[in-house]
């Protein structure tokens, strides 16, 4: 076999059908394949993308889990299957994810080693190596060594010995020598941030804002100057609120996050902020591509980000990805759950 035609509806922006080919090394071209397989499905999209996402984390009663390498490695196979041809994570245990070794059916895989907080400013389950300021340029650069193409740094958390709430972790200045470093070492850097200190970070020059819960105009426009991403993770952030019961106030605090958020989110990719879709640990794409556009996003829009803005974000070509529907996703996100056919990588899944 030579590659594969399809015959339909061009994701996530196409209006009219059409036929065309693409070759096993991912090419596209108008002209016949001999021995093409046509793929069922009327809607065609180059593989789903999830900007944000940790294979090596699992959900526990009291938060998130480390797993091991073989678990890591099943659900990566396991998210393929539906559908996710590229995966940015975005953070894990010691940088477990660093040792996941590439192979036929597995999506890409951009992986950012361990995370970076001092001792006692993230779950500790997850923080096997704390870094403290002074050794946060060093501890990024050895993760880079290790083959990391992302690092992942939290910029503010809750102080878990005081109980006290969301602070900086990090100074601006230490930030911005780490995004200096990364930046020479030819990786980039990815920032968690729910609290005003969100303005701070972007000024640092972070790659993308993750979760970006307390973020405002200003800064939204600023992270448009910059070329700064969002990730806003909305199944983590405001989604969960749907799912379990929350006292009052925190679903008050959760409707005040989404007002903002639906001001926000659409006026930054009016600005030409790329916005992506990511899952976290609790959410999915379907969900997350429904509440983009719940909040003002576009049908097409909410789709781009969870797949070609983020292959243009991260610079990687759809490789041979290919996920067909027997109906449109845009009309519906849940149906992004039922393919009809899957290739990733050039291997056919579904």
């Amino acid at each position: 076999m030579t590659g594969w035609a399809v015959d339909g509806v061009e994701l996530p922006f196409g209006s009219d059908a059409r036929q065309w080919w693409i070759g096993a090394n991912g090419e596209a071209r108008d002209r016949p394949l001999p021995d093409a397989e046509l793929l069922p499905g009327r809607f065609v999209l180059p593989g789903l993308a999830d900007a944000h996402a940790h294979p090596a984390l699992g959900v526990g009663q009291t938060g998130p889990l480390a797993l091991d390498q073989d678990s890591a490695r099943a659900n990566l196979i396991t998210w393929a299957q539906a559908g996710v041809a590229l995966v940015r994570d975005v953070g894990s245990p010691a940088g477990l994810s660093l040792d996941v070794q590439p192979e036929p059916g597995m999506p890409s895989l951009l992986a950012a080693g361990r995370f970076m907080a001092p001792a006692g400013r993230y779950f500790p389950q997850l923080l096997v190596n704390p870094v403290e300021e002074p050794d946060l340029a060093d501890a990024a650069l050895a993760e880079i060594a290790r083959g990391a193409r992302w690092i992942k740094v939290i910029c503010d958390f809750p102080d878990l010995v005081a109980q006290t709430a969301a602070e900086p972790t990090y100074s601006a200045d230490a930030i911005a020598r780490l995004v200096d470093a990364a930046h020479k070492a030819g990786a980039r850097v990815a920032a968690h941030t729910t609290t005003a200190n969100a303005a701070a970070v972007v000024a640092a020059g972070v790659d993308s804002i993750e979760h970006g819960t307390a973020l405002d105009e200003a800064a939204v426009r600023e992270m448009a100057r910059r070329g700064t991403a969002w990730t806003p993770t909305l199944g983590a952030t405001i989604g969960f609120a749907d799912r379990v019961e929350v006292p009052p106030e925190t679903r008050d605090a959760v409707r005040q996050i989404r007002d903002r958020l639906a001001h926000l989110i659409p006026l930054a990719v009016r600005l030409g902020v790329p916005v992506l879709a990511g899952t976290d640990v609790v959410g999915s794409l379907p969900q997350e591509v429904a509440l983009l556009a719940q909040l003002g996003l576009a049908p097409g829009e909410a789709l781009a980000a969870a797949s070609v803005w983020v292959r243009q974000f991260v610079g990687t070509d759809a490789s041979a990805d290919i996920v067909t529907y027997h109906h449109d996703p845009r009309e519906d996100p849940d149906l992004l759950a039922e393919p009809a056919a899957v290739v990733v990588g050039g291997t056919r899944l579904r």
